[in-house]
């Protein structure tokens, strides 16, 4: 009897694979042929079953990490409201374990990418208003419940905090021994302390 392939566990370990190798060689240097023989495979033709070219499968791979994130937003901001809720959001975006320092990699990677690609631009651009509008709601919630006085501009803090993330993202690439986890949480707790 023929063994029953789990196609969506399969596309998953590509992308996964394909995380692995941009984070060490980078964007460019990894060519569908090295993306095979990391998932195991002595062509590339198999891969392309489930993606019909790089592009499609470095979008997916973007998207999935785009994924991944909200969704680790969304466990650690339920039953959380207010200012609560913001420094939980702030905390799983920034790379603060393996798995966010690959992925915060592979993002910086697709960043330069979307320059000039739109699919991926549309990837990040619908991920960052997404985050966007939580952290108005969060704020929201947070003027409400008198943690912060009235923000005379909600939109110019959120966009502090999207540009504090972000910049983490890189500088702790850039020189992970200063910009370690302890401190970009630091980083994050010093400009949450400015609101209240």
């Amino acid at each position: 009897m023929p063994r029953l392939v789990d196609h969506q566990e399969r596309r998953r370990s590509i992308i996964e694979s394909t995380w692995r190798l941009i984070a060490e060689q980078g964007i460019e240097n990894a060519s569908m042929r090295d993306i095979a023989r990391e998932c195991g495979y002595a062509a590339p033709g198999v891969l392309a079953h489930y993606f019909p070219n790089k592009d499609a499968l470095l979008l997916a791979s973007y998207d999935l990490i785009c994924e991944r994130t909200n969704e680790r937003i969304a466990e650690h901001t339920a039953g959380r409201r207010g200012i609560s809720a913001l420094r939980s959001m702030c905390l799983e975006i920034i790379p603060a374990d393996p798995l966010t320092v690959v992925e915060a990699r592979v993002a910086i990677s697709f960043w330069q990418r979307a320059q000039t690609e739109d699919a991926l631009r549309a990837v990040g651009r619908e991920t960052m208003l997404h985050w966007r509008e939580l952290m108005l709601g969060f704020l929201s919630q947070a003027e409400h419940d008198g943690e912060c006085a009235p923000l005379p501009d909600p939109d110019a803090v959120t966009d502090e905090l999207l540009s504090i993330m972000m910049g983490l993202h890189v500088t702790s690439m850039l020189d992970p021994d200063a910009i370690t986890w302890s401190r970009q949480r630091h980083l994050v707790e010093r400009a949450l302390a400015r609101l209240t």
